[in-house]
């Protein structure tokens, strides 16, 4: 038996709820005809184990009409020990609270977008994406930089999103224990680009969306994943790349296929380096695609566990949109990646089907590391739904999250 296609929705609940909480969730559920616990297939390594709960709710929670959950949900604890849960959109906000379980949405940016027109500069819209702190003071965080050529006069003679997006990856750093981040001056923060100017009507092109950033104490690197766009030298897929020194944007290397040898160049400032020697190579393409939204150590498979979205996976004979995982020993070599649950995704939605979801993440609220890049045998699978009115998008995003269990 397959994982149902949605799941069951509640708005959030007590920590402790009621028996006659209990029975009327219980009622609701088989009124509306579906099950608290989905039922694994017997070779099932993760199992979905309770209902859906909201985190943070639009329409009840957001500061502002853009206040929206639109990257994975990344968390730490600052040097008090408070959560900082953060699932931003380019104007950055964050949650928090003494857990993961009480979290209250904070309506102060804590840093805002500076829509810099000249591309050159990676600095237009900036989505802050994968925090790290060793101390809960100071705070480094990898940035999901966007340049929309479409927003800027002159820039883009289609108009088209798509056609004119250029995406990087940036360095931010807070030093009041995230309440607050600032960046070097552009372009002194750039951490990752392809090795090629942005041209107009020639996109989407560049570095997107920065895993977790997991740190590897045997060798002492940190590690993330990059999401990399076709783009003429550039393969397509997830690429993986590593610094001794976050604090350093120029120490970062990336696989080239052999190794950790790829240096990502500034092509404004570097313009007569080949290109070919600043390539990232993608890894395991055939089993992750171009997955990179979650990245932990689980502790119970003792094995890297990355999540994220999948979708035209050929599964009995059926092409399945969801959210998968795979696992790793080294970060290069993946496993097929598995089906944790089927999910419309904003692709493969059309009228009538259920809302589509995004951003999936697992974060694991016993974990022992300040960042939570580790998991273990429980933890929360958390993603943005998308609440679509007349079969359109609408701002109208919650994050959510679910229960899961790994076995096996």
């Amino acid at each position: 038996m397959r994982t149902p296609k949605f799941l069951p929705r509640i708005r959030p609940i007590p920590r402790k709820p009621s028996l006659l909480w209990l029975v009327l969730l219980a009622l609701a559920a088989i009124v509306a005809g579906l099950t608290m616990v989905t039922t694994p297939r017997e070779d099932e390594a993760v199992e979905i184990t309770g209902l859906e709960e909201t985190v943070f709710d639009w329409s009840q929670s957001a500061c502002a009409p853009d206040d929206i959950p639109d990257l994975p949900a990344r968390a730490f604890r600052d040097a008090q020990g408070r959560i900082h849960l953060i699932a931003s959109h380019y104007t950055n906000r964050s949650m928090t609270g003494p857990d993961l379980d009480h979290l209250t949405r904070d309506c102060n940016i804590i840093i805002p977008s500076h829509y810099n027109p000249d591309p050159a500069t990676f600095d237009d819209r900036e989505w802050l994406s994968s925090t790290y702190t060793l101390d809960g003071k100071k705070v480094f965080a990898l940035v999901h930089d966007e340049y929309q050529g479409h927003t800027h006069p002159g820039q883009c003679p289609s108009g088209g999103y798509f056609e004119c997006w250029y995406n990087a990856v940036t360095l931010a750093v807070s030093t009041d224990g995230g309440l607050s981040f600032g960046h070097a001056p552009p372009p002194d923060h750039l951490v990752a680009s392809i090795p090629y100017p942005y041209v107009p009507d020639s996109g989407p092109a560049g570095i997107f969306g920065p895993s977790n950033i997991v740190h590897n104490a045997a060798n002492d690197h940190y590690y993330a994943l990059l999401r990399v766009q076709k783009y003429q030298d550039q393969p397509q897929g997830t690429c993986v790349m590593r610094t001794t020194d976050l604090s350093d944007t120029k120490s970062w290397r990336a696989w080239d296929g052999t190794g950790f040898n790829v240096r990502f160049i500034d092509p404004y400032l570097e313009p007569d380096e080949p290109p070919q020697d600043h390539i990232c190579q993608p890894v395991s393409h055939d089993e992750i695609q171009h997955m990179v939204e979650s990245l932990t150590f689980n502790t119970y498979l003792d094995r890297y566990l990355l999540v994220g979205m999948a979708v035209e996976r050929e599964l009995d004979g059926e092409t399945v949109s969801g959210i998968y995982y795979s696992l790793s020993d080294d970060l290069i070599h993946w496993t097929p990646r598995e089906l944790i649950v089927e999910v419309e995704s904003r692709q493969t939605y059309r009228c009538g089907d259920p809302d589509p979801v995004a951003y999936p993440s697992v974060l694991d609220p016993d974990s022992t590391s300040r960042n939570f890049e580790t998991t273990g045998r429980r933890a929360y699978l958390y993603f943005t739904r998308f609440n679509y009115e007349s079969c359109n998008e609408t701002m109208d995003r919650d994050l959510v999250r679910v229960p899961i269990r790994f076995s096996g």
